[in-house]
């Protein structure tokens, strides 16, 4: 069996092992370097004894690496074990888990640090790299649940009014009518339509018409109880839906957003736009069936019309 001594041993462990070695003395230069740290580094060995610990440290990294330093040489700590950064010669920068340690004479006294590090830079750019990855999935999947739920509002919004739109008060009126049977309270269904509009479009042009639409569903909104439901039945048609209500108490939230939108300040370029209102309301109490209501509500609305416009009747009263 070979032996060796100690020194050969060292000598042969330290010039063949693949994890760098360094040796610095108490200015920070280094003493001598083994070949695993010159392939790391780019530098030769004799371009390392010109070379102090800052010069291979990135200028950010400079002040907490000199601090460590100095704690090591002063015995503040006994030892390091730190992940760090390392300034190649061709001016890249590699991760590092280095391991350094104050080295000692005989009499115990400091006379440099000895640095062993191994080069993590693949593993720390992997987790790097996921980390961004990960970081980049979870924004897309912020601007994809965004992008989804206006999706979904504007299939259920009218784009312009941003009222509700027809196919979600048809679901809202078969939902309501469940309810009011299952409770056994009446449901009111109104339909409302802009007295004159297409005069308004031809006097004043689509812009304006548009802009008219956008204030009234405003208004709408404001007039209508928690409870009550407002939508664009189309064109200048708006829906309501009156739950848990009487025929008394769905007509004076009906009459209310009459006069309302009869007394709303509209002008164009200065000049006042007078806007009315017509509806037909129908309230039922048993046997509710969504289209016998909607085509009740809308022979009430007819009726205003026929009889004026600016009206408000209920079918069952007609």
């Amino acid at each position: 069996m070979q032996t060796y001594n100690k020194e050969t041993l060292y000598s042969k462990i330290f010039f063949s092992t693949v994890v760098a070695i360094g040796i610095t003395d108490l200015q920070g230069y280094y003493s001598i370097v083994n070949p695993a740290w010159c392939q790391c580094l780019g530098y030769t060995a004799e371009e390392a004894k010109k070379l102090t610990v800052l010069d291979v440290t990135p200028q950010e990294d400079r002040e907490s690496s000199d601090l460590n330093y100095t704690r090591l040489i002063k015995r503040e700590i006994p030892a390091m074990r730190i992940a760090r950064r390392y300034l190649c010669k061709d001016g890249s920068i590699i991760w590092a888990d280095l391991h350094a340690t104050a080295i000692t004479d005989d009499e115990d006294k400091v006379i440099g640090l000895l640095g062993v590090f191994v080069n993590i830079d693949p593993r720390v750019r992997a987790e790097t790299n996921l980390q961004t990855l990960n970081a980049q999935l979870t924004q897309a999947n912020i601007e994809l649940q965004i992008a989804l739920d206006k999706l979904k509002k504007m299939a259920r919004h009218d784009s312009l009014t941003k009222l509700y739109n027809r196919h979600v008060l048809e679901e809202t009126m078969e939902r309501e009518i469940k309810r009011s049977i299952r409770k056994q309270r009446g449901l009111g269904v109104a339909i409302a339509d802009i007295d004159n509009f297409k005069q308004i479009n031809d006097s004043y042009g689509h812009d304006y018409g548009d802009k008219v639409l956008v204030e009234l569903s405003k208004l709408l909104c404001r007039k209508v109880r928690a409870t009550d439901i407002v939508g664009r039945w189309g064109g200048e048609e708006f829906l309501f839906v009156f739950p848990e209500t009487s025929c008394q108490g769905a007509m004076i939230v009906v009459e209310r957003i009459r006069k309302a939108t009869e007394n709303m300040k509209l002008n164009f370029k200065g000049k006042p736009v007078k806007l009315t209102l017509s509806l037909g309301m129908s309230f039922q109490e048993k046997n509710i069936e969504r289209a016998s209501i909607v085509n009740e509500a809308d022979q009430a609305l007819y009726r205003a019309k026929r009889d004026g416009k600016n009206r408000a009747y209920c079918y069952q009263q007609l």
